[in-house]
């Protein structure tokens, strides 16, 4: 009796720890007025007070132009985990928080609602947006496949993978600060230099610091700079290739990079950040810019470019539960997202780069205000440039896109093992990508 005792308080707690995760949150309104019939929609972001300032800007900015619809929040920990609560308790929000990476298991079972036929029916242009926010909402890039022009989210940012650098730290080593059109070999050379002289701990520089994080342990970081080396990810096919010659040579070059202390190794725990001032470059997207521009003397240079370089993108949006009863108004909101209104006063919390080219581009839009901390004008167009080699993170596209999510996975733990000084047991790279390769091509999706 005593051991039911302690299971039924074990569940009642995990119940409360669950519900606690899904808090209502509604200060976002603060200041705006309603019509006294005003349908409140819910929408469901992550626990992240950035979320919260994105979606408090756009309600502001919606209830300027509509009072008829007021915006509710509901907060979760972790995407798929509140994906999995909404599903099993059938109480999936209005809309949803997504990202273009990991929305398909959900769109592609029926739980978001097919968007294309009100873009179609609003005559909303796709075109006016980043192609790779908008592929990123579909389940493929492939224009052939059938089911290419469904849309699943209204994307709101374009996000590029892009480097920040510390100008202190070039400043003590005396080295250039990067420019836009840097080559992958500049960048090279750059690591090395930078290398010996904090080897040598000149100038204030130290033997613990670091050139370069290239993001290794997450798959935006490796997927790029494995292209950057020659090496790709699927074939033509959609195939997984991580187990060709040039995928081998690719991750060799990355593993003798991390040993000659170029890289910060993503398979060790390590002290040093960019945010303590101990990593002179590193690879960022633009919404974790809050976590470094009050510490770091900080600017951006476009990702540098070999021959062969395709550089991570993909976004962040909302999408509508197939199961709301208020579709209709959830879509009113998104098409503001989406709308010029709805971008310029997102552009005012200058932490993402708007999905609208026609705001991202203007050099006037609020998103480029943003300053260092000594007041200094920043690269923003570092994070918009090249957008003609941009990589598609749905890499995975060609196969059931209910395997997504565990096909990244795979691709997360084969790059961990191909770095890891004892290849975490599968004996050489070579090993590592072939064992991967055949997990992420025989999968099969066991409902």
């Amino acid at each position: 009796m005593k051991k039911l005792t302690v299971i039924l308080l074990l569940l009642a707690f995990a119940l409360t720890l669950a519900l606690s995760a899904c808090a209502k949150v509604d200060d976002i309104n603060e200041g705006n007025e309603y019509e006294e019939d005003a349908v409140t929609i819910v929408v469901g972001i992550k626990a992240d007070s950035t979320e919260k300032a994105y979606l408090s800007a756009f309600s502001k900015a919606f209830n300027q132009v509509n009072k008829s619809i007021k915006i509710s929040i509901q907060t979760f920990a972790d995407y798929q985990q509140a994906m999995n609560n909404y599903i099993a308790t059938d109480s999936m929000p209005d809309i949803v928080w997504c990202t273009g990476d990991y929305h398909a298991p959900y769109s592609s079972t029926g739980h978001y609602e097919d968007l294309t036929p009100y873009f179609e029916r609003d005559g909303i242009d796709l075109s006016q947006y980043y192609k790779t926010s908008i592929d990123s909402a579909r389940l493929t890039s492939d224009t052939t496949a059938e089911n290419y022009d469904s849309v699943w989210f209204m994307p709101r940012d374009y996000n590029r993978l892009t480097i920040m650098y510390n100008k202190d730290i070039f400043d003590k080593a005396g080295l250039a600060y990067p420019t836009d059109d840097w080559t992958w070999e500049d960048f090279l050379e750059t690591c090395r230099t930078l290398r010996e002289k904090m080897n040598n701990n000149e100038n204030g520089l130290s033997q613990y610091m670091y050139p370069a994080d290239l993001l290794l342990s997450d798959n935006v970081g490796m997927f790029t700079a494995l292209t950057a080396e020659g090496g790709s990810i699927v074939d033509e096919n959609g195939n997984s290739d991580v187990a060709s010659m040039e995928t081998q040579l690719a991750y060799e070059a990355l593993r003798g990079y991390v040993q000659e202390g170029l890289f910060l190794d993503p398979t060790k725990s390590a002290s040093v950040s960019f945010s303590r001032n101990t990593i002179a470059m590193n690879a960022c997207v633009r919404p974790v810019l809050p976590n470094y521009i009050n510490d770091v003397n900080l600017d951006f240079a476009a990702y540098p470019l070999s021959e062969t370089t395709k550089v991570g993108a993909g976004c962040s949006g909302y999408a509508i539960s197939a199961t709301s009863e208020h579709k209709e108004e959830a879509w009113e909101f998104i098409k503001f997202i989406g709308s010029e209104e709805g971008q310029r006063a997102f552009a005012t919390t200058s932490g993402c780069v708007p999905v609208l080219k026609s705001v991202a581009e203007d050099e006037t839009s609020a998103w480029r205000r943003f300053t260092g901390i000594t007041g200094a004008e920043l690269n923003h167009q570092a994070f918009i440039a090249d957008s003609d080699r941009d990589l598609y993170l749905n890499v995975f596209d060609h196969k059931d896109p209910r395997l997504s999510t565990t096909l990244l996975g795979y691709m997360q733990d084969c790059s961990y093992a191909c770095l890891h000084e004892t290849y975490n047991g599968r004996g050489s790279i070579a090993g590592a990508t072939q064992y991967y390769q055949d997990q992420i091509n025989n999968a099969t999706f066991v409902g």
